[in-house]
């Protein structure tokens, strides 16, 4: 999916939590989402957001526009980031995650970004509409290619998206394909001059521009893609020497691809070239003053960008204190620590990413969670005000739906607040458990949940090695589930979620009707991971605050997202639907509302908390502020 480069960071859909530094300073959010779930770092710039104020987060404070203005800025310095992970791949059509986004955005930039007033910043382009239904983008006049491939014209964006995000078979496997469809149909996309494309939407969308459509959207050179567009040669794509070093990024990021040392780090260094450079020179910002513009004079600040795979949490947090990297993301039970650290600044701010438990619903997991009433007993069985005081030291909320409580979207009246008070406990989740699965051969003995050959249950849980306070959350839902439903719960650790898990596919030569990517590679029966497993807190999906309905991928059995084989009940994605193309407000809040609340009545996997964005920088690092859009103009950042 696209590496969602800035604003409200971007479409990114999946992400890991803790790891919050990269995608701070690049403003990429979340990962695509996998439109929804990530490898890489999650952050208080991941994911869209429904944030307001924009408070003062350096030592420089801030400007109108919410970044830092204090001091002056001179180029120099490497800026070393810590991940506890790294990317699965610089192919960004094929990745869902906010790792591998955020080394490509480093890379690249996109369409536009959000500013922190929820506003439209162009990049690469910009897109009006007179109607809310035909879209115009007009790409700016001065992008280039690299490794050849001449200027950026509207032609490469036609080309990539009738050719690949629009193809039938989805071949690329893109995980927000069907992003560029409606009722089934493609979204009409033609050419109208050299720089400027249309897309003609069936119904009016007025909040189009702000969806991971084309918001933070990146581009393929039409002479890449033609090489593998007619024989749809996913693999050949895959192994090309240009996407896999970045070459064709020409002057379109702050930085240029220098090398990827595999679990180890990512370099890039400044880019001479880079465009928004000769923007800044010729009075390209409209609406912004001359200070603003300058700032972009010499954009990046720093000479070298360097992600150091640091998979342990205790060496990363000891290069944060001892000055060895510039930022990391730093764990709720650990934030304290650094509040008084003299050259360390905290950084706290909201966040659009949920933590959830998923269930796999696929061949290769328990056939149980297939059970919508399965689902909700376990929901009972969960202390999740326990998790966002104890574990995350408050610095979390309970989540009970695909809406954070403080967007306008929630209503608290549809809503089951399972795992708190009344909807928690032994009573509560056996008794629910024992009926939604009475015509089966599971049943209680004793405390015990059983299987037919007279076996307590066993389920593997995963979660991300080196990640503690997600393996600490492991442990008590591990606890949680033999204590209340009497379940034995074996905790998996893994470095490797994604790819042998989450990515999923039919056995070799089998036909499938349909392939929705790499994250749903057809039905639940026939499609499967390389390895089984049961459940997973390794991932967390990007709920849109700006536009809920972008998370539709979640909840349809052939959508983009859903590597856990879900298959609804309701009709949720058809509420959303409707939602996108409701010009009256009061009736879109009321889809929505409805859409959530099934949501929380078919629990598509258990929701936990949504957490704020802890990151730790040096306090010599101007530029973040606490707020979603921290790092939508990372590329003016600089050392003090």
């Amino acid at each position: 999916m696209p590496s969602g480069y800035g604003g409200d960071g971007g479409p990114d859909a999946l992400y890991r939590p803790g790891r919050r530094d990269l995608l701070k300073l690049l403003g990429v959010g979340g990962a695509t989402a996998l439109a929804g779930c990530s490898s890489g770092q999650d952050g208080g710039s991941g994911g869209q957001s429904g944030g307001t104020a924009t408070e003062t987060a350096s030592t420089g404070g801030t400007d109108d526009t919410g970044a830092s203005s204090g001091g002056s800025r001179r180029v120099g310095g490497d800026y070393v980031s810590a991940s506890s992970a790294d990317a699965s791949s610089l192919n960004w059509i094929s990745i869902a995650d906010t790792t591998s986004g955020g080394y490509i955005g480093l890379t690249m930039d996109a369409t536009w970004v959000i500013t922190p007033d929820q506003e439209i910043f162009p990049l690469w382009a910009d897109i009006s509409s007179e109607d809310g239904r035909v879209y115009e983008v007009q790409l700016r006049d001065n992008l280039q290619w690299g490794a050849g491939y001449g200027q950026m014209t509207a032609e490469d964006w036609v080309y990539m998206i009738t050719n690949v995000f629009q193809a039938e078979e989805n071949w690329s496997g893109f995980p927000n394909a069907d992003e560029w469809f409606r009722g089934g149909e493609p979204i009409p996309v033609e050419q109208t001059g050299e720089l400027t494309f249309e897309l003609r939407l069936p119904e009016i969308d007025p909040s189009f521009p702000f969806k991971p459509v084309l918001w933070g959207q990146n581009c393929m050179p039409k002479g890449i893609l033609e090489k593998y567009v007619p024989d749809q040669d996913t693999e050949g794509l895959q192994q090309d020497e240009e996407v896999n070093t970045l070459a064709y990024t020409g002057n379109l990021g702050p930085y240029t691809y220098e090398e990827w040392e595999r679990e180890s780090q990512f370099v890039v260094t400044r880019n001479e070239d880079y465009y928004l450079r000769e923007v800044a020179a010729n009075e390209g910002f409209e609406g912004y003053d001359d200070a603003f513009a300058a700032s972009f004079t010499d954009a990046p600040y720093f000479d070298r960008y360097v992600v150091r795979v640091i998979k342990e949490e205790s060496a990363r947090l000891g290069a944060l204190r001892g000055g060895e990297v510039s930022s990391a993301g730093v764990p709720p039970n650990k934030a304290n620590q650094f509040r008084d650290v003299e050259n360390v600044y905290l950084n706290v701010t909201p966040q659009p990413f949920v933590s959830v438990l998923t269930y796999n619903m696929r061949a290769n997991g328990w056939e149980p969670f297939r059970r919508k009433a399965v689902r909700q007993a376990l929901a009972h069985a969960v202390d999740k005000q326990a998790i966002a005081e104890s574990i995350y030291r408050g610095f979390a909320q309970v989540a009970q739906t695909m809406q954070p409580k403080w967007t306008r979207w929630y209503v608290d009246d549809r809503i089951t607040n399972y795992g708190v008070g009344e909807n928690y406990g032994p009573e509560v989740t056996r008794q629910a458990l024992s009926d939604a699965l009475s015509d089966t051969e599971y049943g209680y003995d004793g405390d015990t949940l059983e299987n037919g050959n007279g076996e307590q249950v066993t389920l593997t849980l995963f979660f991300d090695q080196g990640q503690n306070t997600e393996q600490t959350t492991a442990e008590f839902i591990a606890q949680e589930f033999g204590k209340n439903a009497g379940i034995d719960v074996e905790l998996k650790a893994t470095s490797s979620f994604i790819e042998k898990y989450a990515s999923n596919s039919p056995p070799e030569g089998e036909e499938v009707p349909w392939s929705a990517g790499r994250f749903n590679g057809g039905p639940r029966d026939v499609s499967v991971s390389d390895e089984s497993w049961d459940m997973s807190v390794n991932l967390g999906f990007n709920t849109y605050p700006y536009t809920p309905a972008s998370s539709k991928g979640f909840f349809e059995e052939r959508g983009g997202i859903n590597y856990y084989g879900y298959v609804p009940d309701a009709d949720i994605a058809s509420l959303y639907e409707e939602a996108s193309q409701t010009a009256d407000e009061a009736r879109r809040k009321e889809l929505f509302e409805q859409a959530f609340g099934l949501i929380n009545d078919e629990q598509p996997f258990g929701f936990v908390t949504m957490s704020s964005s802890i990151s730790g920088y040096q306090s010599r690092v101007e530029g973040p502020i606490e707020d979603f859009a921290s790092g939508w103009d990372s590329q003016r950042w600089y050392f003090e």
